[in-house]
């Protein structure tokens, strides 16, 4: 499975590639926004990470634009202080929507599942 994760966050990215590494997922990472949608045209993931408190751009735009062009999935963690951003990310459409203390769980499984599936 091929997933983009679009965070600047270091530590987040060893995370994700790490658990990557262990499921046999694909993973490349974006940050730019002015290049996630050729990041995503050129390699056609299943799974879009994003999260949703980030500062560095605006998830549910992002979310939005990926969402008309492209068929993904969506993967949103959120600081489980605001609640605010699952419910508008379930609103969105966000396939899955969990907190960031169960961030690395759920992605695991979803990985796991996935890898299953194919």
């Amino acid at each position: 499975m091929r997933i983009l994760a679009v965070t600047s966050d270091l530590f987040l990215r060893s995370r994700i590639a790490e658990l990557a590494k262990q499921t046999g997922a694909d993973p490349f990472f974006g940050t730019e926004l002015s290049e996630l949608t050729r990041l995503v045209a050129d390699n056609r993931p299943e799974l879009v990470i994003l999260d949703l408190s980030s500062t560095d751009y605006d998830p549910f735009s992002v979310a939005r634009e990926l969402k008309t062009k492209f068929t993904v999935r969506l993967f949103g963690l959120f600081p489980h202080v605001k609640a605010d951003l699952k419910k508008r990310a379930d609103e969105m459409g966000f396939e899955y929507v969990v907190p960031n203390s169960n961030f690395l769980s759920s992605l695991r499984r979803v990985l796991l599942e996935r890898t299953e599936e194919d």
